[in-house]
């Protein structure tokens, strides 16, 4: 006979127990830099060929020289395994893994909680809008919002059974790293339950009935409470609302934390930067070169006649203009190395190659598991200006290409230890844009609600368009954007079909 989920937390438990996340994604990580991931099937046995292509077009006034690499970071992960690790798993490394797994359930979660409170006030009948879980309930929407806070409280608790639950003879670091994951788990309940209290909140602001929101409030409230006694039981750090420096305290732990746990899933990168690497055998042969010359005319002029004192300074003269021009040479070839190097050259191989090994505690042999070449270069170019294209006015518009190849390669151990996929994280910082960008106030006459006219200070906005594509096992995915920003950082990402 198939069982079924017959209650609502059970519906959402096994829809945050999922594999749903998107294969591309784009998004906002701080106030400087935005991020796209993409997340490659592990394959069974044959490796897989993937591409991905990104293109920012950026203010040209703004723009400065760097080097686009240099703002360019890169990581890659496992995503897995998709359980979470039993008592029976007494490895280090396993029950790290189940404790990250954990907390992306909770992420799935709190992110579902936050989608309906959105849908409570901006369509009619929101639970209709979240899926085969809002399908499957009937208890309306505060109920539905609970289902959230209920399936989440309900993976903690299963979880912490099998994550926290020690065997008899366990060696101490196991047994410290159960209690690691115990406080790693709190540490992200409370924060998955602070932020649906804060999306709770937005849906209030936005006019979603209050019979709706006390509820689930009361109960986001009863859980934090709960959570705080189970820290204060365990004596793992709290933070008091009058203690600036308990609240450091408990981010900086929170910090260690996260970092200490998500490790176990990131794969030792390697990188090769080719251009460099020929660009500094360019200028060795521009010095060279220019060294050669110098010496030629050095030994012409001591080969020549004895002359006369008038030719004597004509003879030197000449010397130092054949030397100069020849140490000049090497910085115009070194440029003229790079332009080519970037123009032609790596059209057939690429500016740099990464290779990603699986870590030696995972596996001694330290297998490559992904190999990718990359390119990344910036060119400006001219574009008819839109207001007035037929006038043959033009903008200058720079954009930063970047395009990335590779093939993933099958491993039958990480497969078999639940590992899904391997992800690759991008993220790239606009902060060298922010000194270069006008931050006068402007004075903006508007209108208000009664038809009176106020003038307010505003300060512009610019826009980074942002397009993101990538291939992947004959699937095509895409991601059209603009990242909004000004003289402060980043405010928020604005897909293409939301643009007015």
């Amino acid at each position: 006979m198939e069982l079924t989920a017959t209650t609502p937390a059970e519906v959402a438990l096994s829809e945050i127990g999922g594999t749903g996340d998107l294969p591309l994604r784009l998004r906002i990580h701080d106030s400087s830099r935005f991020e796209w991931t993409l997340s490659i099937p592990l394959p069974a046995a044959r490796k897989v060929a993937y591409d991905l292509r990104v293109q920012l077009e950026v203010p040209t006034g703004a723009v400065g020289r760097q080097n686009p690499w240099e703002q360019l970071q890169t990581f890659s992960r496992l995503d897995g395994p998709t359980g979470v690790a039993t008592s029976r798993d007494v490895t280090v490394d396993a029950v790290r893994r189940g404790a990250v797994t954990l907390t992306q359930m909770l992420a799935r979660a709190r992110d579902g909680f936050a989608r309906h409170c959105k849908a409570l006030f901006e369509t009619e009948g929101g639970a209709e809008a979240e899926g085969s879980a809002a399908k499957s309930f009937e208890g309306g929407e505060k109920g539905f919002l609970l289902v959230w806070l209920e399936a989440a409280l309900k993976a903690v608790h299963g979880a912490r059974e099998k994550l926290v639950t020690r065997d008899a003879g366990e060696a101490p670091e196991i047994v410290r790293e159960r209690e690691l994951a115990d406080e790693f788990v709190s540490v992200r309940l409370l924060e998955m339950l602070a932020e649906s209290q804060r999306s709770l909140n937005g849906a209030a602001r936005g006019g979603a009935p209050s019979e709706l929101t006390e509820g689930v409030r009361a109960r986001i409230d009863e859980a934090l409470h709960g959570e705080f006694g189970y820290r204060e039981r365990k004596r793992f750090l709290r933070a008091q609302r009058k203690s600036e420096a308990d609240v450091d305290a408990y981010l900086a732990r929170a910090a260690r934390l996260k970092k200490h746990f998500e490790e176990v899933l990131f794969l030792d990168r390697e990188t090769e930067q080719l251009d460099e690497r020929v660009q500094q055998w360019m200028a060795t042969v521009g010095a060279l070169l220019g060294g050669i010359v110098a010496f030629v005319a050095i030994q012409v002029a001591l080969t020549h006649r004895r002359p006369g004192p008038l030719e004597v300074g004509w003879g030197l003269s000449t010397l130092a203009m054949i030397a100069g021009l020849g140490y000049a040479a090497r910085h115009h070839m070194r440029e003229w190395g790079r332009g080519w190097l970037a123009g032609k050259m790596v059209r057939f191989h690429a500016q740099r190659i990464s290779r990603c090994r699986v870590p030696s505690r995972q596996l001694s042999s330290k297998d490559v598991i992904v190999e990718a070449r990359e390119w990344c270069h910036q060119a400006t170019t001219s574009r008819p200006d839109p207001l007035n294209p037929e006038a043959g006015a033009s903008l200058r518009i720079t954009h930063v290409h970047y395009l990335h190849k590779g093939v993933v390669h099958p491993q039958r151990e990480l497969s078999d230890a639940g590992v899904k996929s391997v992800r690759h994280i991008f993220r790239y910082d606009l902060s060298s844009l922010f000194a270069r960008l006008d931050d006068e106030r402007k004075l903006v006459p508007v209108v208000d609600g009664s038809g009176r006219v106020k003038v307010i200070e505003a300060m512009r906005k610019y826009r980074v368009r942002v397009d993101v594509r990538a291939t992947c096992g004959g699937e095509r995915h895409e991601h059209k954007a603009e990242i909004i920003l000004d003289k402060n950082g980043l405010h928020g990402i604005v897909p293409e079909s939301a643009r007015p």
